[in-house]
């Protein structure tokens, strides 16, 4: 096998083909480890000069890892065994110091799966690899602070026992769950599996917006509009609650959100929609649709605006409904332990973190 190191952006588009049709051999296939995701965020987030990025291929050049990390100074306490870490959106503390640390392309806050892409086949070879070339190659980092690993991690099997036999500490902890529903092939099988009350909650929900005669749902698809409809989002979004006007006022983050819904719209990935009621905008969903899942990304509604017909919920309804008669497979509610995911019939799947220091 043979390991390269690159620190030019312009690798994502080089390996663009390569990248996707690796993905679609690796344990795990998502939206969050495409290249045109992580060049998104690379565009937004990325610190100049910073990128490190592996490729592994085989004797015969095919590509069987893409390893994209970066570097960067992170604030962070080294008193504690897994220290309190945000790359986009750092809180400084008194007990707080910067640290050199290797992390994912994709950060901490805005992407929900992040992982080494790996050929299943070759998975161990290839994290071994990668882990050695992280040694040898990628210079000068304390610290190795790898987030968002989903259970099918290659990288979660291999790299913390790899990293103890190179004298490193290493912690492994569960971070987050993602709520999923595995969905069936009806919406009367999808309320079935709700429990009595939620079921009689989202039908009675979903028929009294109906019943008011001025309901209609919105979906972003045209390219024309959708600078208008992220502005509609975003307005939602931040006048949900205080903590997301305070994570939407960081311009880096409407940029963002800019640019990943400009990519999945040209993909066929995005499902961005608004519940409207009395011609006023109620509700919106920033999903995404990719195989056979919708991803649950964000969300926004108006308080003040039809409160008593929940224009969230039923929104979301009728997301779910239309998804199931797309033939999509699974909701995945992605990070985040919200009452709602589970009345809505989701159960988790765990997330993880793998923390290393240098002795």
């Amino acid at each position: 096998m043979q390991v390269d190191l690159h620190t030019d952006p312009g690798i994502f588009d080089r390996l663009h083909g390569e990248w996707d049709d690796l993905l679609a051999r690796a344990p795990f296939d998502t939206l969050f480890l495409r290249p045109a995701w992580l060049k998104a965020w690379w565009q937004v987030f990325g610190p100049d000069g910073a990128l490190r990025l592996l490729t592994v291929r085989a004797d015969d050049g095919r590509l069987l890892g893409v390893a994209p990390f970066f570097l960067a100074d992170c604030l962070g306490d080294a008193t504690q065994a897994v220290p309190n870490l945000s790359y986009e959106r750092p809180v400084p503390a008194p007990a707080m110091s910067l640290h050199r640390t290797l992390l994912f392309v994709g950060g901490t806050e805005v992407s929900d799966y992040l992982d080494a892409v790996v050929d299943r086949e070759h998975a161990a070879a290839v994290c071994n690899a990668v882990w050695e070339a992280m040694l040898q190659q990628v210079k000068g980092w304390q610290w190795l602070d790898l987030h968002c690993l989903p259970p099918g991690s290659a990288m979660l099997q291999v790299l913390p026992e790899a990293a103890r036999r190179s004298g490193l500490h290493v912690s492994v902890v569960q971070e987050d769950v993602c709520p999923i529903v595995e969905l069936p092939a009806t919406w009367e099988g999808y309320l079935a599996l709700l429990d009595k009350k939620d079921r009689h909650e989202l039908r009675r929900k979903m028929r009294r917006a109906q019943e008011t005669g001025q309901m209609r749902v919105l979906e972003a698809r045209d390219p024309d509009t959708l600078e208008d409809m992220l502005a509609d989002f975003i307005a939602l979004h931040q006048a949900s609650t205080p903590d997301k006007a305070d994570f939407m006022r960081d311009p880096r983050m409407k940029a963002f959100f800019a640019a990943v819904a400009r990519t999945a719209l040209q993909n066929g990935w995005l499902d961005l929609s608004f519940l409207e009621l009395g011609g006023q905008l109620s509700a919106t969903f920033f999903c995404f649709r990719y195989n056979s899942s919708v991803l649950v990304y964000n969300s926004g509604f108006d308080p003040q605006a039809w409160p008593g017909l929940a224009p969230g919920v039923v929104l979301l309804g009728h997301r779910i409904r239309q998804a199931i008669e797309a033939g999509c497979r699974e909701l995945d509610f992605l990070q985040g332990n919200e009452r709602y995911k589970y009345d809505l019939g989701a159960l988790d799947r765990p997330i993880y973190r793998v923390f290393a220091r240098r002795p």
